[in-house]
């Protein structure tokens, strides 16, 4: 097990270098909030289900609404964002529930922080058959399966999801956002493959301490010989850098581009502009429809980031820890007290205006009354299957 460090707003840096001599303008999310997230893997290649730590003091009703988080996530709340001692022993509960002993006991890999052990976390594991293994200090990058091959791709999907949202236009990224694609981004780390090549590269299943000597080994040739410059460049390519062209207008184009390289009896300019504006169509044609898909998205990204939002920032709690499960069935009861709630209050509103109506039509039979006697009113007229009679008394 090992902790890794979100920034929920920020990603990673990239220069874009276009053809084009004009400015483009990217935004950036402001929100350097941290989180946490302490990860289990095993040997068998399985992960046991995500454990969060959001900075704040009250669980809050709205990250429980969001559909993508998993029911056996959970959740819990410091005022860092980091884990201290109550949140390891919550954690150590945590794998407990999910992490099936086939044997009696269970070997926990670990490193040293200082809430491994405290007096509650290795008495829980002592009570459940758990074996606590720290990792000796500094050599967790070497030792560790989740720091050398899993937390890498973690990041790099967490960065790359921060980038799909912060281009489809949202650029208040809050918890919302972050709960909303940290299983996608774990699904795509966590794979049963790269789990056992951790473990694998790392010596510990098989055992094999060559990796770990030979890891060791570059280093120190790293520190005694003279370091190589940084790469200038590199060949990672993003998903919007190739545009989207209708196959209709290609069609056309190259026809065309075929009568220009046939046909000798044109005039060398006239080619030339009929050249350029082949370019230019297919030019604008692209930028039409990728500014189209990116209205599209933009718009679906902030509809559904406004339903998020759409409900009142109620807390579900204060501090502790909560699984996706139990905080909505306390979602659903809170919503329905409060149904509750508004119900007698519309019902004692409907009763005020019964009475008060009442009050107004009883008050009027009285005057009316009082003025028949008076003669004031003429006598009350009484229409029924014996005809028509009058009443003197109201």
């Amino acid at each position: 097990m090992d902790e890794t460090g979100f920034r929920i707003g920020m990603g990673k840096d990239h220069l874009v270098v276009t053809k084009r001599r004009r400015a483009h303008l990217f935004s950036m999310p402001e929100n350097r909030e941290t989180a946490t997230a302490i990860e289990c893997i095993s040997a068998g290649g399985k992960v046991i289900p995500a454990f969060l730590i959001l900075t704040g003091q009250k669980h809050m009703e709205s990250w429980y609404r969001i559909k993508e988080l998993e029911a056996n996530t959970k959740i819990t709340v410091s005022p860092t964002g980091f884990t201290n001692d109550e949140i390891a022993v919550a954690w150590i509960q945590h794998f407990q529930e999910f992490a099936t002993p086939i044997g009696r006991y269970r070997l926990l890999i670990l490193d040293g922080h200082g809430s491994h052990h405290t007096i509650e976390f290795v008495e829980y594991c002592e009570q459940h058959d758990i074996i606590p293994f720290a990792l000796p200090s500094h050599l967790t990058h070497i030792l560790q399966p989740l720091d050398v091959v899993i937390f890498q791709p973690l990041k790099h999907y967490h960065a790359k999801a921060l980038d799909i949202i912060v281009r489809d236009g949202v650029l208040n990224i809050t918890k919302i956002e972050f709960l909303a694609c940290i299983q996608a981004v774990r699904k795509q780390a966590f794979k049963t493959t790269t789990i056992l090549t951790a473990f694998r590269k790392t010596g510990i299943s098989p055992y094999n301490p060559q990796p770990v000597i030979e890891a060791l080994e570059q280093r120190a040739a790293i520190y005694t010989s003279t370091p190589s410059p940084p790469p200038l460049y590199h060949n990672n390519s993003s998903d919007f850098e190739t545009p989207t062209t209708l196959r209709q207008i290609n069609k056309v184009a190259n026809k065309l581009g075929e009568v220009l390289e046939d046909d000798t009896s044109l005039e060398p300019e006239f080619a030339r502009n009929i050249s350029r504006f082949i370019r230019g169509s297919l030019i604008a044609a692209t930028e039409l429809i990728q500014t189209k898909r990116d209205l599209g998205r933009t718009k679906a990204a902030q509809l559904l980031s406004q339903r998020r939002r759409a409900h009142k920032y109620h807390a579900l709690q204060t501090g502790g820890v909560l699984s996706v499960d139990n905080a909505r069935e306390m979602v659903k009861q809170n919503e329905n007290d409060r149904l509750d709630t508004a119900r007698r209050v519309v019902e004692a509103a409907d009763k005020r205006r019964h009475n008060h109506a009442k009050r107004t039509f009883f008050e009027a039979a009285k005057k009316a009354r009082k003025w028949r006697l008076d003669s004031v009113l003429d006598l009350l007229e009484i229409w029924d299957e014996k005809g028509v009679h009058y009443r003197r008394r109201g």
